[in-house]
């Protein structure tokens, strides 16, 4: 069995909607789950909420504070009630056993199978600041109270993020090992009146140790190989003995025994400790051994309970390398009846993990969590597989952010973020990330952000891509305006979303570097590009010194399409590279003072021309918009 779905009500950020719908609802692969998003976007709270309804395997206490209640942002009130609730499917005839009297048994959407569903909830009540909480289980509303042995069977396992692994693998009465342990069949005593082998190395190294204080020399044998006589205990012990006589009545002969005890075998398994070597592991080495520990707890036979991991932060304390060993380990198992639900803020992960099993997290005013399983997404199997592929760690920043821009190349990439800072709208500070894409494969990944019944995720997308129309040998484009007003349109209309949120930004004729060279920023795309041309691999450098030997030409054609020609012709003739001329426009506008360059931009963006574009596509995923025109309301910082 697996845990089918989650439904919650006024939990922390999640509260409920209309008609008493669940505010957060979340359908679950049966075998690998990975809860993605940034900070405070709700993943600790869906993993809570999991616990808070099946309970855990280390019996984690239950605390439901006032602050658990989902508080509303505008008046500020809290929920009186919470509910959580959890659906069960999957079950085999001995599971559905276990649980007889709650579950609902029915047939599915065909008539052909028959489903047997579990149906858990959990609900606290704050009455006057006293907390009342209830679990129950049913087919009804009304359900049945659930505990004993039967609650034992649906607790999970949960790893919290920076957990203590030592402590938890370290001997003692609160030792996760020894819960793993004593739970094992290899450790179940048949017959209460049968030792078990661990009982009977204890008793037979206890009797070892009784002998050892009970002589003064140690024959060869006796001394387990030992070369040569070795000292016995006999000594010390008497000491003991002759001082503990002094306390005892005359006719009390009871002696003091120095032993191994006791040698029961709960008492044997809390002493024992998990290491995977003589000298004190590392943090990172602890913790991959405490999740080995607790999947092999989960992978035991004849178990009729749920096999289910919840862990927070796999990240936590391993590096990359070892994060993905631990990955890969999961998603080669065959036929695995674990259910894994993780949670990260890891790119790598994020990267890693197929798109299908990918639950995103948005931090909204009501914190929400979209699927990107092919019955949700806009993305065809083509895209997936492409994906797959091509969705590094680099590009997995996208799960993170609260903007986003897709971009065609690297020029797109250093440029637009350079510009952003010179127009007081760095990037970073407004939660926007750029996606490189490498090639023209852009509505792969703009159809991460659509759904599949039309909507989008709120994220605001803005798709910036190159018109790339030919143009003649003096910079007119060959096709009439109809036919790039019709070539634009059908651009904007292939990846911008119904409602707006997903926008494309498209080069007003050619290229990023040619449209650049029409408006008032020619004289540094010039520069850059000469300077490029010189050094001709992004792997060199020129020294000021070297720059100022080049010879760059002062006087441009006074027509502005003629000028971009002659300006982006080396590059159009594969002269420079695109990206070290992007790197050194970014240097050269950096030189200098950026109300002059924000001046140039606010002409260009009167007139239409040059950078006005990518302007655009900075204030669509920055807020507030930033206006560069004519419009009597201007933002004070522009």
């Amino acid at each position: 069995m697996y845990l089918k779905k989650l439904k919650i009500w006024n939990f922390r950020s999640i509260g409920s909607k209309e008609n008493n719908e669940p505010g957060l609802e979340i359908e679950f692969d049966p075998n690998l789950n990975l809860i993605i998003g940034a900070n405070d976007s709700g993943k600790t709270a869906i993993i809570d909420a999991i616990r808070y309804c099946l309970g855990t395997q280390t019996y984690d206490p239950i605390r439901i504070e006032v602050e658990d209640f989902y508080q509303n942002p505008q008046t500020k009130e809290r929920a009186q009630e919470l509910k959580i609730e959890c659906v069960l499917t999957g079950l085999s005839d001995a599971e559905g056993g276990q649980f007889l009297e709650w579950i609902d048994i029915k047939r599915d959407d065909n008539n052909n199978n028959i489903i047997k569903e579990l149906k858990v909830w959990f609900t606290a009540i704050n009455k006057n600041n006293r907390i009342i909480t209830n679990l129950r289980a049913g087919i009804d509303n009304e359900g049945q109270y659930i505990d004993g042995e039967v609650r034992a069977l649906l607790r999970v396992i949960y790893l919290k993020p920076l957990r203590d692994a030592e402590n938890e693998l370290s001997p003692g009465y609160r030792s996760r090992l020894y819960q793993i342990l004593k739970s094992h069949p290899i450790f179940e005593k048949k017959d209460v009146n049968e030792k078990h082998p661990l009982e009977k190395y204890f008793e037979q190294a206890s009797k070892l140790v009784l002998d050892f204080f009970e002589k003064d020399t140690l024959s060869q044998n006796e001394s387990l190989q030992i070369e040569g006589n070795e000292l016995g205990g006999y000594e010390i012990k008497n000491k003991f003995q002759d001082q503990t006589s002094e306390f005892l009545e005359k006719n009390d002969d009871r002696k003091p025994e120095i032993k191994i005890t006791p040698t029961e075998l709960n008492a044997i398994l809390r002493k024992l400790e998990l290491t995977l070597e003589e000298n004190k592991s590392g943090l990172g080495t602890l913790n991959l051994l405490y999740i080995a520990a607790e999947l092999i707890h989960l992978r035991r036979e004849n178990y009729l309970g749920l096999r289910l991991a919840l862990i927070e932060e796999m990240e936590a304390h391993l590096h990359p390398q070892a994060q993905l060993r631990v990955l890969k380990s999961l998603l080669s198992e065959n036929n695995s009846k674990i259910q894994y639900i993780f949670t990260s803020h890891s790119t790598l992960l994020g990267s890693s993990i197929p798109l299908k099993h990918i639950k995103l997290c948005i931090n909204s005013e009501n914190s929400e969590v979209y699927s990107l399983s092919p019955d949700s997404t806009a993305l065809n199997e083509s895209d997936y597989q492409f994906l797959e592929r091509f969705l590094d760690a680099t590009k997995a920043n996208l799960f993170f952010a609260k903007g986003v821009i897709i971009v065609e190349g690297d020029a797109e990439n250093i440029i637009i973020p350079a510009l952003a800072e010179i127009l007081n709208r760095p990037l970073h500070k407004y939660g926007v990330s750029i996606v490189n894409v490498g090639s023209k494969a852009l509505l792969r990944y703009v159809n991460i952000f659509k759904r599949r019944d039309g909507s989008s995720l709120p994220i605001k997308v803005a798709v910036v891509t190159d018109l790339d129309e030919p143009v003649d040998d003096k910079g007119n484009p060959i096709e009439n305006q109809e036919d790039l007003s019709q070539k634009r349109e059908k651009l904007a209309n292939k990846y911008n979303s119904n409602d707006n949120k997903i926008k494309t930004f498209i080069s007003p004729l050619k290229t990023l570097e040619f449209d650049i060279a029409m408006g008032n920023l020619y004289k540094f795309m010039h520069k850059a590009i000469v300077i490029a041309k010189k050094i001709k691999s992004k792997n060199d450098w020129i020294s000021e010194e070297e720059i100022q030997k080049l010879n760059i030409q002062n006087s441009f054609p006074e027509d502005k399409k003629l000028r971009a020609k002659k300006v982006y012709e080396p590059l159009e003739n594969g002269q420079a590279s695109k990206t070290v001329t992007a790197q050194w426009l970014v240097k050269l506008l950096k030189e200098q003072d950026k109300a002059l360059i924000r001046k140039m931009i606010k002409n260009d963006y009167d007139s239409n021309n040059g950078i006005k574009y990518l302007v655009e596509a900075i204030e669509h995923v920055t807020e507030p918009m930033v206006k560069y025109g004519n419009n009597k309301q201007r933002h004070s910082k522009s």
